[in-house]
């Protein structure tokens, strides 16, 4: 039976020119299951009196319980799906950063899209991106879905706005510090501690040693493709 699926997508060191790596990701749910997902991810909220906005960048020891939290919580539901693409940025065959954007993106996406399903895409609005890079992006992806797979919809939102894009910036910045060597002390002396402990939590409730790995493209919960190494 068809069903309608949303897809909430987000950049991790995209344009960082000391980390070799990209990493561009998403969660993924029926949408008939958000409004549960997002009520489960309120609660968790609530518990540990966060208000506005979480993510990688505002992870910090004094919110650690509920970072762990988080990450324990999605691990635990069965609803909600990750898949990220890790990006060598100089193994790309185009030197251009905007077309190295559309590529990752298509590796992410396409291989993600089951037939006779129709899907939602939302991207974390960007600032300084391109005018109509949205555009452009619906429409390579729309000329190149897999047949039998509609796509209902493809739009920026505001990430203080949606809260499974937090959770893909989540999950995408410890794949992004891990794979970019920053859980390295060796590399980085002065990294962020606390970030280094949220990487090594998230890798331990998968079941790995560290978030540098790949998986094949069955996985289905934690879906990891290294492109271009």
């Amino acid at each position: 039976m068809p069903n309608d699926v949303n897809i909430y997508c987000d950049e991790s060191r995209y344009s960082n020119p000391d980390d070799p790596y990209l990493v561009i990701g998403a969660v993924k749910c029926l949408r008939d299951n958000k409004p549960e997902i997002v009520a489960d991810l309120n609660e968790i909220k609530r518990q540990y009196g966060i208000g506005g906005e979480f993510g990688w960048k505002s992870a910090s020891p004094n919110k650690g319980d509920f970072y762990k939290a988080v990450i324990d919580w999605f691990v635990s539901c069965d609803d909600l799906l990750f898949r990220c693409v890790v990006v060598n940025k100089g193994n790309l065959w185009s030197s251009d950063d905007e077309d190295g954007f559309y590529v990752a993106y298509h590796q992410l996406l396409y291989h993600w899209l089951v037939s006779g399903n129709m899907y939602h895409v939302y991207l974390d609005k960007k600032k300084n991106s391109r005018q109509r890079r949205v555009d452009t992006l619906r429409g390579k992806t729309w000329r190149s879905m897999p047949s039998g797979c509609e796509l209902a919809c493809m739009e920026e939102v505001e990430s203080r706005e949606c809260a499974l894009v937090q959770v893909a910036d989540l999950l995408i910045g410890c794949m992004g510090y891990e794979w970019n060597g920053h859980t390295d002390p060796n590399k980085y002396p002065k990294a962020s501690s606390f970030k280094v402990e949220l990487c090594e939590h998230l890798a331990g409730r998968l079941g790995r040693p560290s978030l540098r790995f790949s998986t094949w493209a069955s996985e289905r919960k934690f879906n990891v493709f290294a492109f271009g190494e």
